[in-house]
């Protein structure tokens, strides 16, 4: 199994960037490689909650499907995807209130399945970093000079 996590201090309250983080509608202004993100039901998040991604990964589109394990506002998010996803993984992002704003730490741990059930471990970990690196610097970009 692959992982990889990485935090950063973005300067905002944490309930900004957390409500911008939990917007589906605006993940693919920070997430990375992601083509389309919907959440089912609509409306707010709750444990169940799934959330549809598709995204590029080695010059294809893959979806993935992931079901809301643990819910609490403003401090934690924790996401597994479902049996039928090209990636068997689980997402935990946390926010913490710091001296000088909010601590985002985001981790992923996950196995390919399917088609990509040969990708090294080495070389998801390395897309992992690339991933989690990137959605957090554009995080930090955006809110702290447009406030989300």
């Amino acid at each position: 199994m692959a992982s990889y996590s990485e935090s950063i201090v973005i300067r905002r309250p944490v309930s900004e960037v957390f409500s911008y983080m939990n917007d589906t509608a605006r993940e693919q202004e920070w997430q990375p490689h992601l083509v389309e993100a919907e959440q089912t039901p609509p409306g707010p998040t709750r444990v169940g909650s799934r959330r549809r991604y598709v995204s590029r990964f080695l010059g294809k589109e893959l979806t993935n499907t992931y079901v809301v394990t643990l819910w609490e506002p403003d401090r934690r998010l924790v996401c597994e995807s479902t049996p039928e996803s090209v990636l068997q993984a689980v997402s935990d992002i946390r926010w913490e209130a710091v001296a000088d704003g909010t601590r985002v730490t985001m981790a992923l741990e996950g196995t390919p399945s399917g088609p990509f059930r040969f990708v090294p471990r080495r070389m998801l970990e390395s897309t992992f970093e690339t991933e989690v690196n990137t959605a957090l610097t554009r995080l930090k970009e955006r809110l702290e000079s447009s406030g989300g």
